[in-house]
Order: C-alpha cells, then sequence, then structure tokens
C-alpha cells in the first residue's frame, strides 16, 4: 500500500469514508510510554474529528495537553477471495477498502455550542434525527448533561487516504470481479460494485 496510486486527498473522500466507517481508531501515547489505539464512534465536522466521553480519566488527562495524535477510519467493502482469480493460490486473496490515516493535534472542546453541534452530528451520523430531539444547549433537558460530557476534537495537521478497489487493473478484470460480487449480492457487495464502477467512468 505504498504506492502512490493507492493514495487520494481530495475532500470528498475524506467525507465519504468518515461518513462510512462507523468505527474510528484513535493513536495516542500513554505516561507509562506506551502507545496505545482506541476503538470509538466519530464524526467528521468543520474539518475536524470529533466524538465525546467521560471529562476524567485517560483519554481527557492526555488530551487536556493538546498532544499530537493519530486516527484512523476505514470503510471495509468486499472481501475477495483467492480462488476467484488463482484457484487453489492463496496470495491473490485481499480485502478491498478505502481508509484515511490522520496526523493530527487533539483538543478538549470547552464551548457548550461547540460540543452540541458534534453530538448532535454524531447521533444523525448513527441515528434518524426524526428519533430523537435535537440537542440545544439552550434546552433545559441538555443543558446539565452537556456540561458533564466530555467533546473531543482531533484537528488534522495531515491525513493520508488510501484506497484498494483494483483501480489498476484492466476493464477486463474489473467485469470479472464485479459478475462475481453481483452473484454473491450482499449489501456490502453491491456496494463495492457501485464503487468500482465508479472508478471504471
Amino acid at each position: 500500500m505504498r504506492r502512490d496510486q493507492f493514495q487520494h486527498q481530495d475532500d470528498q473522500f475524506f467525507l465519504e469514508v468518515a461518513h462510512k466507517s462507523q468505527v474510528g481508531y484513535l493513536a495516542l501515547y500513554t505516561d507509562d510510554g506506551y502507545p496505545r489505539s482506541v476503538a470509538l464512534n466519530f464524526v467528521a465536522l468543520n474539518d475536524a474529528i470529533y466524538f465525546h466521553g467521560a471529562l476524567a480519566g485517560e483519554k481527557f488527562e492526555v488530551f487536556s495537553q493538546s498532544p499530537k495524535v493519530g486516527f484512523t477510519m476505514a470503510w471495509e467493502l468486499s472481501y475477495i477471495p483467492s480462488n476467484w482469480t488463482g484457484p487453489l493460490y492463496a496470495c491473490p486473496a485481499t480485502q478491498l477498502f478505502k481508509s484515511v490515516e490522520i496526523r493530527g493535534t487533539a483538543f478538549v472542546v470547552q464551548d457548550v455550542t461547540e460540543k452540541a453541534l458534534a453530538l448532535q452530528a454524531l447521533m444523525e451520523k448513527h441515528q434518524d434525527p426524526g428519533t430523537f430531539r435535537k440537542i440545544d444547549p439552550e434546552d433545559k433537558i441538555y443543558k446539565k448533561v452537556l456540561g458533564e460530557t466530555g467533546v473531543f476534537r482531533v484537528k488534522p495537521d495531515s491525513w493520508t487516504g488510501k484506497m484498494r478497489l483494483f483501480e489498476e487493473k484492466p476493464r477486463e478484470f474489473l467485469e470479472a470481479i464485479i459478475n462475481k460480487l453481483r452473484e454473491q449480492g450482499s449489501a456490502v457487495d453491491l456496494e463495492t460494485v457501485r464503487q468500482m464502477e465508479r472508478i471504471m467512468g
């Protein structure tokens, strides 16, 4: 995955992966000197990554120092078994995906309006907006919880997008894989077909 043709740097790619990835992975160093990766729900909003947590504990203490952190989000598409392209030969097996790796600076969000916007966006990512009351800092049902809930922001200093959709392969190869994905017919397979067809033009 070090080859340049797999790397992407347009904002639409970033937002698509952020929207489709349900879980992101926060990488940071802890006081004992060990790196740690934390899986969490997140949302992309106003050129930053937001997530929530407790106003105490490890993440809060680390983020209070505005450290440099890593954040990875990956949208998993179809797994392509080896026997589709090389019968009895294991090496062609591969996972199709789109991903974004961020190097950024972490902050604890203090402004209650920013907190509300981030939490509202997080809810809308995972749940139909019609199923809950809008998160408004002026709404009495949310005032207390907004004060007690930690919201954290990762501001990207740089990021790299990567994609594996056989974009370097000839059209005949792509069409053969697409036919097999359609035969399987799962929701993930049909989404992978749509993504592959986009790169085919």
